[in-house]
């Protein structure tokens, strides 16, 4: 959510069509996107939402989801950026936890993961 490219809210906007918004000081039950939300710019387009954590068993993914212009790659681009991650902090494995999206992302996101 600090990331130069999406800090300035009005410009991402502008430029994406996409509203990003820091949500971990907001209650819980309030949060649309998650806690600490991640942004996945993929062919110059914002096109996914992440909340994402980095322990020692893995990087786990708390809550996905798409931009209704992400087209049926998505998947796919998001669990690449997820693996990618993944091997930055060490670690090889990637889970998405049981409510992490609505079942048809959930099921697509296991998929391209494997």
């Amino acid at each position: 959510p600090f990331d130069n490219l999406i800090w300035h809210r009005p410009r991402v906007q502008r430029l994406f069509g996409f509203t990003q918004v820091f949500e971990a000081y907001k209650p819980a039950a309030r949060r649309e996107h998650g806690y600490y939300v991640c942004p996945l710019l993929a062919d110059g387009r914002l096109v996914a939402r992440a909340d994402l954590a980095s322990t020692s068993a893995g990087l786990t993914i708390h809550q996905a989801s798409f931009e209704p212009h992400a087209g049926p790659e998505a998947a796919a681009r998001f669990a690449s950026a997820c693996q990618t991650l993944a091997t930055t902090t060490g670690t090889d494995r990637v889970t998405v936890q049981a409510d992490a999206a609505d079942p048809h992302t959930s099921a697509a996101l296991r998929k391209a993961l494997r």
